[in-house]
């Protein structure tokens, strides 16, 4: 300090000296020295210690528990990833990512929502492009770790999108994500725009997040476009700048650019029949009648059984599934053709929320590959016959239509095949975890 600087007052000087005390770890229980100790190290009033510990108070460092005295707030801050709402989580999970991920690192994570039907806030009418008054449904979250609230999360959707989804307007947990379900109806997000504002919070922010005052928030907003444009979901997060440490990451394409293939388990067989009824249900959402009804289990158990069954992981997560057998369905083929060197494409299946990389085309290469290894002249199929999308979709991708089988009590019978070995090279990159691949074909 320069002679013509003046020193600060003493009360900062008390703040200042406690503060670096604090970081050093002086006071392990937590518990500060009494005022009038203070004031006696200090040479002065308690008045003018107040004033000093009332600094610290307003940063969040220290709180007052009358008449005990002041004590070391414990900053455990909480790692937010914005980017994370987007990676891949199991079909079936136990509770939503946030409750997940905290439990995973032991800490106690809670959450109240409510659910209330509102005009847009100009904020997010604006972000939505609704008209003035339209309606929003708002899912209004507090996010609590170790019982304090850490973060308000509130998720604004235009009614006239979700207003028939029970699970976007129930207050309750939606453990696979909103994303997903929003996907399924068919405004699945593929860019968000992201904007932030650090600030001083209004008197609602402070109230529902108890933060002491002198806290500043970060104000999150995330609004999420289909791969029209359109936008479908405007989240506000705030995020209080004593608990909440900001992680941003340059994120992968939504799908991992190497996708590993490898056999299904015993205890995968609820992944793959999930992976099934999922598509059963987006089919049926759009009035066609293939998968209407519940998976053959056994079936697929003996599949597994037989290493016939694969699923497609994108960082340890199922993002589709196919069967891969030597089985020529004699409704379908002839003696002349099954007794060709074949393998038969059954149940592939890729995850909606996957949807839309070329997923599948990358499947029939791995098991064009697949065949040709194994000395099959063939990769063939059968197709259901009425869904002409899922026709055009396997002529686009190299096969011929060998012909149309109309078997009793078969709604397939659209025979593809193509040669073993042909790739069109488009999609993500599979491999198989092991260098010697097992499974189909072997028997």
């Amino acid at each position: 300090m320069s002679p013509s600087q003046k020193p600060p007052p003493l009360y900062v000087r008390i703040a200042n000296d406690l503060r670096k005390r604090i970081d050093a770890g002086e006071f392990p229980d937590g518990a500060l020295p009494t005022e009038m100790s203070l004031a006696e190290q200090h040479k002065t009033t308690r008045v003018t210690v107040r004033k000093g510990l009332d600094v610290l108070v307003q940063e969040g460092r220290i709180y007052a528990d009358r008449p005990r005295g002041h004590f070391v707030r414990e900053r455990r801050p909480m790692i937010y990833r914005p980017q994370q709402e987007f990676r891949k989580r199991p079909l079936s999970p136990q509770m939503d990512s946030f409750l997940t991920e905290m439990s995973e690192l032991g800490r106690e994570a809670s959450q109240t929502i409510e659910v209330s039907v509102v005009p847009a806030p100009d904020i997010v009418r604006e972000r939505l492009k609704l008209e003035e008054g339209e309606l929003n449904v708002v899912r209004s979250r507090v996010r609590y770790l170790d019982g304090e609230a850490y973060l308000t999360n509130d998720s604004y959707y235009p009614r006239s999108l979700v207003r028939d989804s029970d699970e976007i307007t129930s207050p309750a947990d939606i453990a696979r994500g909103a994303n997903v379900v929003l996907a399924e109806m068919g405004y699945r997000q593929r860019r968000t725009v992201r904007e932030y504002e650090w600030r001083m919070p209004n008197p609602k922010e402070s109230a529902r997040l108890g933060i002491p005052p002198g806290t500043p928030v970060a104000e999150e907003i995330v609004t999420g476009y289909t791969a029209a444009g359109k936008p479908v979901r405007c989240v506000i997060n705030c995020l209080p700048g004593d608990r909440i440490k900001m992680v941003l990451e340059d994120e992968s394409p939504r799908l991992g650019s190497e996708l590993t293939v490898v056999p299904a388990a015993a205890e995968d067989l609820e992944t793959v029949t999930g992976l099934w009824k999922q598509a059963g249900d987006w089919l049926r959402e759009r009035e066609i009648d293939q998968w209407q009804y519940e998976p053959r289990v056994d079936r697929i158990r003996r599949n597994i059984e037989a290493g016939e069954c694969f699923l497609v992981l994108d960082d340890g997560v199922a993002v589709a599934t196919l069967t891969l057998d030597a089985f020529a369905d004699p409704d379908f083929w002839t003696p002349e053709e099954s007794a060709e060197e074949a393998l038969y494409l059954h149940r592939m299946v890729v995850r909606r929320d996957a949807s839309g990389e070329e997923l599948g085309s990358a499947m029939l290469d791995w098991a064009s590959t697949r065949a040709q290894a194994r000395g099959a002249r063939w990769l063939r199929l059968d197709a259901w016959r009425t869904n002409q999308g899922l026709l055009d979709y396997y002529s686009a991708r190299g096969f011929d239509l060998v012909r149309t089988v109309t078997a009793e009590g078969r709604q397939s019978g659209a025979l593809f095949q193509r040669p073993a070995g042909v790739t069109l090279d488009v999609g993500p990159l599979l491999t198989d975890p092991a260098d010697v691949p097992t499974g189909a074909g072997d028997k």
